[in-house]
């Protein structure tokens, strides 16, 4: 077997893993699987609402037929029902999904662009005064929680100088579809996009700076040095083709960690998103709900490392013939 299909195997086989678990999870936990699985209390049912609930989740079924019936939940999308919120799981994790993947893609898109431009330069002038004060400030950057980055951008940029808005992701009486309505998601998108930028960058930042520097000690590059080639022609020509696939998987990986931090920073600046549909459901015990989130979070990670490595053999000749040679 490739390596690529080995990751997909594993990928695959991890996210078997969350769904088993989370079907056994509300059944192996001590009391009632009901209370799990709708979230109110057996003491605040009567018999008649306790049994509707009992054939609802067919919990007088054998297990296996009652795995049967969440595998079709999920199958036909509907992820199961919020029995506290008296809807799908899908429409309630839809309706926010959307502010999440603003929030999540683009801090993922900006954090690249960045970490490879400052790392590909750190590489090449390994131990110069830039390389040493952008790995320093990486370094300590890379200490301070993302909660503590929100809080501090929010009382700078939002409350004290009062550029940027602190909540949501737009004004009230701005029309969708409008210059103004664009423009204004913007403003609202710039203090949690720069939170989760700047608590991602210097891990993304160092991996890439290691990989260059590594590379710029080579044959070929110290040869391109010497013929006079300007950095910039070194940086992208002679290091950047040769980290290419490592740095795929770097933004493969990223998009699981940036949907994790979004799921953080959209509580701190009030923002609709999956974040703030997740505290709701952990205050209200609505495991229905908290299932469906873990579902379709892992389903974005496991994706994003497919799709990376994948991305990895269309750019990388040598890992293709590696593949069909295995």
């Amino acid at each position: 077997m490739t390596k690529y299909r080995k990751d997909v195997v594993t990928a695959l086989l991890a996210f078997c893993f969350v769904i088993i678990l989370n079907f056994i999870l509300p059944r192996i936990l001590p009391g009632d699987p009901i209370a799990y699985l709708t979230g109110f209390a057996e003491e605040d049912m009567t018999v008649a609402q306790y049994e509707y609930y009992e054939d609802a989740l067919h919990l007088k079924a054998p297990l296996f037929e009652q795995f049967l019936h969440y595998l079709k939940s999920l199958g036909d999308g509907s992820l199961g029902y919020s029995y506290k919120k008296e809807a799908t799981v899908r429409s309630l994790i839809f309706n926010r999904l959307g502010h999440t993947l603003q929030i999540t893609l683009t801090s993922v898109c900006v954090t690249s662009i960045i970490a490879l431009v400052l790392g590909l330069s750190s590489g090449l002038m390994k131990g110069g005064p830039f390389d040493r004060a952008v790995t320093t400030s990486s370094v300590i950057l890379n200490t301070v929680p993302t909660f503590m980055i929100g809080i501090v951008l929010l009382l700078f940029f939002a409350f004290r100088k009062k550029w940027f808005p602190y909540a949501n992701l737009s004004s009230i009486g701005v029309r969708k579809g409008t210059v103004t309505f664009f423009l204004d998601r913007i403003r609202h998108l710039f203090l949690p996009v720069l939170t989760l930028v700047l608590a991602q960058l210097p891990s993304r930042f160092l991996l890439v700076r290691n990989l260059a520097a590594n590379i710029s000690e080579e044959k070929y590059v110290l040869y391109a040095k010497t013929r006079g080639l300007s950095r910039r022609s070194i940086k992208y020509q002679y290091i950047f083709p040769n980290i290419a696939a490592p740095f795929i998987n770097i933004v493969g990986m990223s998009v699981g960690s940036a949907l994790g931090g979004a799921l953080v920073i959209e509580n701190l600046f009030s923002i609709n998103g999956m974040g703030t549909l997740l505290t709701e459901a952990v205050y209200s015990l609505d495991y229905p709900l908290i299932q469906g989130i873990l579902f379709v979070t892992t389903a974005f990670m496991t994706l994003s490392i497919i799709l990376s490595d994948g991305l990895c053999l269309l750019v990388n000749p040598k890992l293709r013939k590696k593949e069909r040679t295995q």
